[in-house]
Protein backbone atom coordinates (compact mmCIF):
# COMPACT_ATOMS: atom_id res chain seq x y z
CA UNK A 1 0.00 0.00 0.00
CA UNK A 2 1.48 3.28 -1.27
CA UNK A 3 0.33 6.93 -1.69
CA UNK A 4 1.60 8.74 -4.13
CA UNK A 5 1.15 12.39 -5.18
CA UNK A 6 2.79 14.21 -8.25
CA UNK A 7 4.38 17.68 -7.53
CA UNK A 8 7.13 19.75 -8.92
CA UNK A 9 9.21 19.45 -12.21
CA UNK A 10 12.72 18.69 -13.17
CA UNK A 11 14.51 21.26 -14.60
CA UNK A 12 18.46 21.09 -15.56
CA UNK A 13 19.59 24.86 -16.01
CA UNK A 14 16.12 25.89 -15.68
CA UNK A 15 14.86 23.89 -18.39
CA UNK A 16 11.79 21.30 -17.39
CA UNK A 17 13.43 17.83 -18.32
CA UNK A 18 11.55 14.12 -17.77
CA UNK A 19 12.74 12.29 -14.72
CA UNK A 20 14.82 9.90 -15.60
CA UNK A 21 16.90 11.42 -17.86
CA UNK A 22 21.00 11.89 -18.04
CA UNK A 23 22.24 14.87 -16.13
CA UNK A 24 24.89 17.39 -18.02
CA UNK A 25 27.99 17.92 -16.13
CA UNK A 26 27.71 20.99 -14.08
CA UNK A 27 24.12 21.67 -14.79
CA UNK A 28 22.03 23.31 -12.57
CA UNK A 29 19.30 20.68 -10.74
CA UNK A 30 16.08 22.71 -9.25
CA UNK A 31 12.70 21.81 -9.32
CA UNK A 32 9.49 23.46 -10.88
CA UNK A 33 6.02 24.19 -10.06
CA UNK A 34 4.33 21.08 -11.91
CA UNK A 35 3.24 18.00 -11.84
CA UNK A 36 5.76 15.63 -13.24
CA UNK A 37 7.61 13.92 -10.45
CA UNK A 38 5.61 11.05 -8.66
CA UNK A 39 6.86 11.09 -4.95
CA UNK A 40 6.18 8.14 -2.44
CA UNK A 41 4.80 9.57 1.19
CA UNK A 42 5.98 6.90 3.51
CA UNK A 43 7.44 7.67 7.20
CA UNK A 44 6.36 11.28 6.80
CA UNK A 45 8.99 11.89 3.84
CA UNK A 46 8.07 12.23 0.30
CA UNK A 47 10.70 9.65 -1.57
CA UNK A 48 10.77 9.72 -5.75
CA UNK A 49 9.60 6.84 -6.91
CA UNK A 50 12.64 6.84 -9.47
CA UNK A 51 15.95 8.04 -9.79
CA UNK A 52 15.57 12.11 -11.26
CA UNK A 53 18.91 11.70 -12.81
CA UNK A 54 21.26 9.07 -14.43
CA UNK A 55 24.91 9.20 -14.82
CA UNK A 56 25.49 11.98 -12.06
CA UNK A 57 28.48 12.05 -9.39
CA UNK A 58 27.61 12.01 -5.46
CA UNK A 59 30.07 14.92 -5.55
CA UNK A 60 27.88 16.82 -8.47
CA UNK A 61 24.91 16.54 -5.83
CA UNK A 62 27.40 17.37 -2.62
CA UNK A 63 28.63 20.40 -4.98
CA UNK A 64 24.95 21.66 -5.45
CA UNK A 65 24.18 21.40 -1.70
CA UNK A 66 21.82 17.84 -2.68
CA UNK A 67 23.44 15.42 -1.00
CA UNK A 68 22.83 16.82 2.96
CA UNK A 69 20.00 18.73 1.82
CA UNK A 70 18.83 21.85 1.17
CA UNK A 71 15.59 24.35 1.83
CA UNK A 72 13.45 24.68 -1.61
CA UNK A 73 10.06 25.87 -2.45
CA UNK A 74 7.52 23.75 -4.77
CA UNK A 75 4.98 25.94 -5.50
CA UNK A 76 4.03 27.35 -2.13
CA UNK A 77 4.97 24.34 -0.08
CA UNK A 78 8.73 24.13 1.72
CA UNK A 79 10.96 21.56 2.06
CA UNK A 80 14.03 20.17 2.49
CA UNK A 81 15.77 18.16 -0.36
CA UNK A 82 18.03 15.34 0.01
CA UNK A 83 19.81 12.28 -0.16
CA UNK A 84 18.36 9.20 1.94
CA UNK A 85 19.76 7.92 4.71
CA UNK A 86 21.04 4.71 3.52
CA UNK A 87 23.42 3.06 6.23
CA UNK A 88 27.10 2.83 6.64
CA UNK A 89 26.67 -0.45 6.19
CA UNK A 90 24.36 -3.63 4.57
CA UNK A 91 21.54 -3.96 7.33
CA UNK A 92 22.50 -1.37 9.52
CA UNK A 93 18.99 0.61 10.28
CA UNK A 94 18.35 3.20 7.90
CA UNK A 95 15.56 5.49 5.74
CA UNK A 96 15.31 3.17 2.71
CA UNK A 97 14.79 0.07 4.16
CA UNK A 98 12.28 1.67 6.36
CA UNK A 99 10.47 2.96 3.64
CA UNK A 100 10.57 -0.72 1.97
CA UNK A 101 9.22 -2.36 5.13
CA UNK A 102 5.95 -0.18 5.12
CA UNK A 103 5.27 -0.47 1.32
CA UNK A 104 6.84 -3.43 0.14
CA UNK A 105 9.62 -3.48 -2.19
CA UNK A 106 8.04 -3.88 -5.73
CA UNK A 107 9.99 -2.56 -8.91
CA UNK A 108 6.63 -0.82 -10.40
CA UNK A 109 6.48 1.26 -7.68
CA UNK A 110 10.16 2.05 -6.94
CA UNK A 111 11.44 1.61 -9.94
CA UNK A 112 14.61 0.00 -8.63
CA UNK A 113 15.93 -1.98 -11.21
CA UNK A 114 16.62 0.73 -13.64
CA UNK A 115 19.84 1.51 -11.74
CA UNK A 116 21.76 2.47 -8.52
CA UNK A 117 21.20 5.66 -5.98
CA UNK A 118 23.73 7.57 -3.98
CA UNK A 119 22.47 8.26 -0.56
CA UNK A 120 23.95 10.03 2.17
CA UNK A 121 26.97 7.59 3.99
CA UNK A 122 30.38 7.01 3.57
CA UNK A 123 31.40 3.67 4.05
CA UNK A 124 34.24 2.04 5.98
CA UNK A 125 35.74 3.19 3.14
CA UNK A 126 36.44 6.79 3.35
CA UNK A 127 36.23 7.71 -0.19
CA UNK A 128 33.22 5.70 -0.80
CA UNK A 129 29.52 5.88 -1.16
CA UNK A 130 26.66 4.01 -0.45
CA UNK A 131 24.50 2.66 -3.14
CA UNK A 132 21.31 1.28 -3.18
CA UNK A 133 18.93 -0.60 -5.81
CA UNK A 134 19.97 -2.24 -9.06
CA UNK A 135 20.59 -5.73 -8.75
CA UNK A 136 17.53 -5.82 -5.89
CA UNK A 137 15.74 -3.49 -3.87
CA UNK A 138 17.21 -3.83 -0.77
CA UNK A 139 20.83 -4.48 -2.33
CA UNK A 140 23.93 -2.25 -1.12
CA UNK A 141 26.19 -1.56 -2.87
CA UNK A 142 29.20 1.25 -2.63
CA UNK A 143 31.55 3.34 -5.05
CA UNK A 144 34.39 6.13 -4.54
CA UNK A 145 32.10 9.65 -4.46
CA UNK A 146 33.94 10.62 -7.57
CA UNK A 147 32.90 7.43 -9.82
CA UNK A 148 30.52 8.27 -13.01
CA UNK A 149 28.95 5.63 -14.53
CA UNK A 150 25.06 5.69 -16.27
CA UNK A 151 24.06 3.63 -13.70
CA UNK A 152 24.44 5.94 -10.54
CA UNK A 153 21.39 8.11 -10.06
CA UNK A 154 19.28 10.79 -8.30
CA UNK A 155 16.91 9.71 -6.27
CA UNK A 156 15.98 12.65 -3.42
CA UNK A 157 13.58 12.58 -0.84
CA UNK A 158 11.61 15.60 0.44
CA UNK A 159 11.17 16.46 4.10
CA UNK A 160 8.50 18.85 4.31
CA UNK A 161 9.04 22.03 6.53
CA UNK A 162 6.08 24.06 8.31
CA UNK A 163 4.60 26.66 7.48
CA UNK A 164 4.21 29.94 9.69
CA UNK A 165 1.15 32.53 10.45
CA UNK A 166 -1.32 29.34 9.78
CA UNK A 167 -4.72 30.59 11.28
CA UNK A 168 -8.17 29.42 10.77
CA UNK A 169 -9.30 29.93 7.49
CA UNK A 170 -6.10 28.86 6.36
CA UNK A 171 -6.02 26.80 3.41
CA UNK A 172 -3.49 23.82 4.74
CA UNK A 173 -1.79 20.49 3.81
CA UNK A 174 -0.96 17.85 6.65
CA UNK A 175 1.76 15.34 6.09
CA UNK A 176 2.72 12.69 8.01
CA UNK A 177 3.56 8.91 7.96
CA UNK A 178 1.99 7.84 4.69
CA UNK A 179 -0.72 10.22 4.90
CA UNK A 180 -1.35 13.81 3.14
CA UNK A 181 -4.52 15.53 4.07
CA UNK A 182 -5.70 18.88 3.25
CA UNK A 183 -8.28 21.36 3.79
CA UNK A 184 -9.25 24.52 5.54
CA UNK A 185 -8.29 24.84 9.12
CA UNK A 186 -10.95 25.53 11.06
CA UNK A 187 -9.35 25.06 15.02
CA UNK A 188 -5.83 24.55 15.93
CA UNK A 189 -4.40 23.64 19.98
CA UNK A 190 -0.77 22.42 20.72
CA UNK A 191 -2.32 18.83 20.41
CA UNK A 192 -4.07 18.41 17.40
CA UNK A 193 -5.36 20.98 14.06
CA UNK A 194 -9.51 20.63 13.16
CA UNK A 195 -8.65 20.97 9.25
CA UNK A 196 -12.32 20.61 7.08
CA UNK A 197 -11.57 18.64 4.38
CA UNK A 198 -12.05 21.03 0.12
CA UNK A 199 -13.71 17.84 -0.48
CA UNK A 200 -14.12 13.36 -0.16
CA UNK A 201 -10.86 12.40 -1.18
CA UNK A 202 -9.15 8.82 -1.22
CA UNK A 203 -6.01 10.46 0.66
CA UNK A 204 -8.68 11.03 3.64
CA UNK A 205 -10.06 7.53 3.32
CA UNK A 206 -6.87 5.71 3.37
CA UNK A 207 -5.28 7.63 6.24
CA UNK A 208 -7.53 4.85 8.87
CA UNK A 209 -7.01 7.05 12.01
CA UNK A 210 -3.05 6.98 10.95
CA UNK A 211 -2.52 10.77 11.09
CA UNK A 212 -6.50 12.22 12.13
CA UNK A 213 -9.30 10.99 13.61
CA UNK A 214 -12.73 11.90 11.93
CA UNK A 215 -15.14 14.15 13.68
CA UNK A 216 -19.04 13.16 13.55
CA UNK A 217 -19.27 16.67 11.19
CA UNK A 218 -16.72 15.65 8.58
CA UNK A 219 -14.06 17.73 9.93
CA UNK A 220 -10.50 15.63 10.78
CA UNK A 221 -8.36 16.16 14.06
CA UNK A 222 -4.81 15.60 12.85
CA UNK A 223 -2.39 15.07 15.44
CA UNK A 224 0.17 17.88 15.70
CA UNK A 225 3.01 16.07 16.60
CA UNK A 226 2.39 13.22 14.04
CA UNK A 227 2.09 16.05 11.45
CA UNK A 228 3.83 18.88 9.49
CA UNK A 229 1.30 21.70 8.68
CA UNK A 230 1.49 23.56 5.51
CA UNK A 231 0.04 26.42 3.73
CA UNK A 232 -1.02 24.88 0.72
CA UNK A 233 -3.53 27.06 -1.60
CA UNK A 234 -4.32 24.93 -4.37
CA UNK A 235 -4.89 21.05 -4.29
CA UNK A 236 -2.66 18.21 -4.43
CA UNK A 237 -1.93 16.10 -7.30
CA UNK A 238 -2.45 12.09 -6.75
CA UNK A 239 -2.96 8.67 -7.90
CA UNK A 240 -4.40 7.59 -4.50
CA UNK A 241 -3.47 4.38 -2.90
CA UNK A 242 -2.20 1.68 -4.37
Amino acid sequence: MATIIKLGTLCLDDTPIKPGAEYKPDAKISIAPGAEINWVAVNGLLIADRCLLAGIRWDDLDAQGLVFGKDITIGHQDFRIRLLKVGTQEDAPNEWDAALDVTGEENCLWNWASGFFWGQETTKNPSSRALRGYLSARDYSWTTSSDWSSDLGFRPALEPLPSDGLRPGSRACALGGQSILYGDIVDQTAYDVILRPTKKTALAEADKGELAIPLPNGDLAVDSPKAVIQAYPGEIHTEGDR
